[in-house]
C-alpha cells in the first residue's frame, strides 16, 4: 500500500514538473520574439523572472516529494509516538500541530532562498533577516494557537459524532473560512503590516465617490506599508459585511497615477458588482464539501501504511500529506472559474475612468511586477487565476 501511495505522489510530482518544463520552454522561445505590451527591456527581464521562478517551482515540487517520502517512511509514525497523553484528543492535537509546525520549519529553506536570493536578485524583496524571523515566529504562533484549536474541534467531532462526522467537520471548516475573511483586514493583516488611513484626501475622496457609485460600503480606505517587504504593486478589498475595507499598497500609491489607481480599484469593484465574491464562496463550498467527503471515507489501511495508529489525528496528517493529489483535480476548475470573471472586472475598471487608464495601469503593474505577458496555454489553464497580461490588454483595446 505504501509503495502504491508513493507511486501516485511521484506521478503527481512528474505532472507538476512537466508543467514547469512546458512553461520554461514556452517563455524562453517567446522571449526571442519582438516585445509585446512591455518595453523591450521589461519584456526580457520579465521572461528571466518567469523562467527563474518556474525553475524554483520545479525544485520545490521535488523537495516536497522528498519530504513526503520522509514523513511516509517513518517520520510521521515517529512523531506520533512522542505524544502519548491520557486524553486521545490532546495527544492527537499535539501530534497534528507538531506536524504542521515541523512542516513549516522544513519549508523555511525554500522561503529563505526565495526571499533573500531569488526575489533580491530581481529587485522585489526588501526583507531583512530580523523582519523575516519576526514574520516566521508570528506565523508559527498562529498555527499553534488557532490551528491547534481547529484541530482539537475536528478531533472531538471525529470521536463523538459518528459516521457523518465529516459533514460536521466540513460545516466547522466552512464557518472558520468565513470568519477568517471577516476578521482578516481588521485583526489578522495588522499583525504583519501597519494599516493607516489614506493621507491623500483628494484621492480618498475620489475613491469614496467611486465606491458610492458602485454601492460598496466600506469601513475605510487604508494604505499598507508593503514596501518594507516587497516592491511589487497591489491593492485589495478585504473583509465581509461591515468589516470591508479598501487596502492600497504604498508601492501602488507611489507608482500609479490617481486615475490608474481608480481603474485598478474599479476592477476590484467589478467583482463586487458582478457577484463574483458570492460565486467564489459557492464554489469553495462545494469543493470543500467534496474534500471532506473524501476525508471522511479514507480507509484506515491508507494511513496504517504510514505506521500511524487508527485515529482522527492520523487521518488528518495523512490527508494533509496526500491531498495535493486530489487538489490537482480541482485546480484547473478553480482557475477557469476565476479567469471567467476577470474580463468583466476589467471592463468595469475601464468604465470607472477610461480604458486607456485601465490599460496604462495594467502595463505599469506588469512592468513593476515583472510579469511576463504570455504563458503556455496548458500551464495557464491549470494555474492562472487571471488571463495573461497580453489577453487582458487585447480585450480592453477591442472595447
Amino acid at each position: 500500500m505504501l509503495l502504491l501511495l508513493l507511486t501516485f505522489f511521484a506521478l503527481y510530482t512528474a505532472y507538476k514538473l512537466v508543467l514547469s518544463l512546458l512553461e520554461i520552454r514556452f517563455v524562453a522561445k517567446k522571449a526571442e520574439e519582438p516585445a509585446v505590451v512591455l518595453s523591450p527591456d521589461d519584456f526580457a527581464n520579465a521572461a528571466k523572472v518567469a523562467i527563474a521562478k518556474e525553475k524554483f517551482s520545479a525544485f520545490s515540487s521535488l523537495y516536497s516529494f522528498v519530504l513526503l517520502v520522509f514523513w511516509s517512511c517513518g517520520g510521521a509514525s515517529w512523531l506520533q509516538g512522542l505524544f502519548k497523553f491520557e486524553s486521545q484528543t490532546l495527544s492527537g492535537t499535539a501530534f497534528v500541530v507538531a506536524f504542521l509546525l515541523a512542516s513549516a520549519v522544513f519549508a523555511l529553506p525554500l522561503s529563505i532562498y526565495e526571499s533573500f536570493v531569488l526575489n533580491k536578485r530581481f529587485g522585489f524583496s526588501n526583507l531583512t533577516p530580523r523582519l523575516f524571523a519576526l514574520d516566521t515566529l508570528k506565523s508559527l504562533a498562529l498555527i499553534a494557537v488557532f490551528g491547534g484549536a481547529f484541530v482539537a474541534c475536528v478531533l472531538f467531532i471525529f470521536a463523538w459524532l459518528g459516521a457523518a462526522w465529516w459533514l460536521w467537520a466540513f460545516a466547522l471548516a466552512f464557518a472558520v473560512i468565513i470568519l477568517i475573511n471577516l476578521i482578516y483586514p481588521t485583526l489578522i493583516a495588522p499583525i504583519f503590516n501597519k494599516m493607516t488611513p489614506l493621507e491623500d484626501a483628494a484621492l480618498a475622496g475620489q475613491i469614496n465617490e467611486l465606491l458610492a457609485k458602485a454601492g460598496f460600503k466600506s469601513s475605510g480606505v487604508f494604505s499598507m506599508d508593503a514596501s518594507k517587504r516587497d516592491n511589487r504593486l497591489n491593492a485589495y478589498f478585504g473583509g465581509l459585511g461591515s468589516t470591508k475595507r479598501v487596502v492600497l499598497f504604498d508601492t501602488l500609491l507611489a507608482k500609479l497615477t490617481p486615475a490608474e489607481i481608480l481603474a485598478v480599484l474599479g476592477h476590484e469593484l467589478g467583482h463586487f458588482k458582478h457577484g463574483d465574491l458570492l460565486k467564489n464562496i459557492a464554489l469553495m463550498f462545494f469543493i470543500l464539501l467534496a474534500l471532506f467527503a473524501v476525508l471522511g471515507n479514507v480507509p484506515a489501511s491508507f494511513y496504517a501504511a504510514l505506521g500511524l495508529n487508527e485515529s482522527g489525528a492520523s487521518l488528518l496528517v495523512f490527508f494533509i500529506l496526500y491531498s495535493p493529489i486530489l487538489s490537482a483535480i480541482f485546480e484547473p476548475i478553480i482557475s477557469a472559474f476565476s479567469r471567467s470573471h476577470e474580463f468583466g472586472a476589467d471592463r468595469f475598471g475601464a468604465g470607472a475612468t477610461s480604458k486607456d487608464d485601465m490599460i496604462s495601469a495594467l502595463r505599469k503593474l506588469g512592468s513593476q511586477n515583472k510579469a511576463f505577458p504570455f504563458a503556455h496555454p496548458f500551464y495557464s489553464f491549470v494555474y492562472h487565476s487571471h488571463p495573461t497580461l497580453a489577453e487582458r490588454i487585447s480585450e480592453l483595446e477591442n472595447l
